[in-house]
């Protein structure tokens, strides 16, 4: 089991795993969908952010965010593709799959949870800000 642990930790951590690679056309695939779905985010972002203020506060950098990491795979894989020492560690591999996975479960939760619950807060404020207007229609000013 030992041995298993230590094989494990050194390809993690191995300065030239060498350009052989089984999932190179996997990785492209996913850094082109996570480019177009920025983008596709950015455009959604850029129409409703002007009617929608809770999504325009929650989900201001999302796009790019999927635009750079998306970047960030393409970058991996040529750098595992010229099998660039230090650099070609497979542990920025694995790195940059917890990052995406940690975007994918913040943005999840900010959807799910807080966007439901800041669009309520936007919706009581409004609707308090036009109950005090038409009340203090009706009553005299003090300062005059």
């Amino acid at each position: 089991m030992t041995e298993k642990i230590k094989a494990f930790i050194g390809h993690l951590f191995d300065t030239a795993p060498g350009p052989s690679f089984d999932f190179y056309i996997p990785v492209l695939i996913l850094s082109g969908v996570l480019i177009a779905v920025g983008i596709a985010v950015g455009i959604i972002y850029s129409r409703r952010k002007k009617y929608d203020f809770a999504f325009k506060r929650l989900f201001k950098n999302l796009s790019i965010t999927l635009i750079l990491i998306g970047l960030l795979f393409l970058i991996l894989t040529a750098i595992r593709y010229e099998n660039i020492p230090y650099f070609s560690t497979p542990i920025l591999n694995y790195l940059s799959v917890l990052l995406l996975l940690f975007v994918i479960y913040k943005t999840v939760k900010k959807y799910f949870v807080d966007y439901k619950r800041e669009s309520e807060n936007i919706k009581n404020m409004r609707v308090a800000k036009s109950q005090k207007q038409t009340a203090s229609r009706y009553l005299p000013n003090k300062g005059k």
